[in-house]
């Protein structure tokens, strides 16, 4: 009889021990953090400091909108009553793209061998129409431009090479030209004008 007893005992003492465990376990679960939500939370947009890069959403005009840029630079050398020199350069870059030309080449004279120089260095910039991705007609260009030419004649250019080196960062009208700058030489009457041009190839 006392077996019996012990054993009934034991057997409610069990069933005691589940029925109070349950509801824990379950408290447990109920207060991890996302057990309840665990879907939505994976769903939610993470900050983006967390993000990788190729989750991040990237401004297509950032890279560049899909455009190539021709540039037309021209350079006009006028020496006093000469003829004046024209010098012109095209180049075809794709929107938001160095260019780079170099040009040189030692020119013999009367004076002997003078260095002849054309560098010219581009980054031009399509402005797009507001909350588009396509082009507007305005154009935002870097321009950098070493011109060095063959020396003159004259008495005052026997001893010197005259040369300009300029950076200028310019806004330009697709398909019309601008004159950017011009300049005096300081030894001579030499003055140099420079024109910009650039049109979007669409």
């Amino acid at each position: 009889m006392q077996r019996i007893v012990t054993a009934l005992a034991a057997m409610l003492l069990v069933v005691a021990t589940v029925a109070t465990a349950a509801p824990v376990a379950a408290q447990q679960r109920s207060s991890e953090p996302g057990a309840d939500q665990a879907k939505p939370a994976q769903e939610q947009a993470k900050p983006e400091s967390e993000k990788k890069p190729a989750d991040r959403a990237v401004d297509p005009a950032v890279l560049g909108l899909p455009v190539n840029v021709r540039l037309e630079i021209t350079i006009t050398d006028q020496r006093g009553g000469a003829e004046p020199i024209v010098k012109t350069v095209t180049k075809t870059v794709a929107d938001r793209s160095w260019i780079r030309i170099r040009t040189g080449a030692d020119v013999q004279t009367k004076l002997g061998f003078r260095p002849v120089v054309l560098n010219i260095d581009s980054f031009p910039r399509v402005i797009p129409i507001p909350g588009t991705m396509n082009p507007s007609n305005k154009l935002k260009v870097e321009l950098t431009i070493d011109y060095r030419p063959v020396a003159g004649e004259a008495d005052s250019e026997k001893t010197t090479t005259p040369s300009i080196n300029e950076s200028l960062t310019i806004y330009l009208e697709d398909g019309k030209s601008m004159v950017i700058s011009q300049s005096a030489d300081p030894a001579t009457d030499r003055k140099v004008k420079v024109e910009a041009k650039a049109t979007i190839l669409k």
